[in-house]
């Protein structure tokens, strides 16, 4: 039972990669114009290297935020340490 948290933070980061995933290959990758006009290119594609780039902050800061959530619940749960 233990280990249950660290297998919904696990669980929760596949989901995370799922979900990316499709928005980056459904959504990211479609996104803009032909190629044939390079301003509007260039612009969609620094578009594009921008939200792939909110995609990786949002996977880490998931992640981080789920990882601090689990370590302060299971420092509560320590026993007070004798002062010496």
């Amino acid at each position: 039972m233990k280990s249950v948290p660290l297998l919904g933070i696990l669980l929760v980061a596949w989901a995370l990669i799922l979900a990316e995933s499709y928005l980056f290959f459904g959504v990211i990758i479609t996104l803009g114009p032909g190629i044939h006009s390079v301003g509007a290119f260039a612009l969609s594609t620094l578009l594009k290297i921008g939200l792939t780039f909110c995609l990786a902050i949002v996977w880490f800061a998931v992640n981080i935020f789920l990882t601090r959530t689990y370590m302060r619940s299971r420092l509560r749960r320590l026993p007070p340490s004798a002062s010496s």
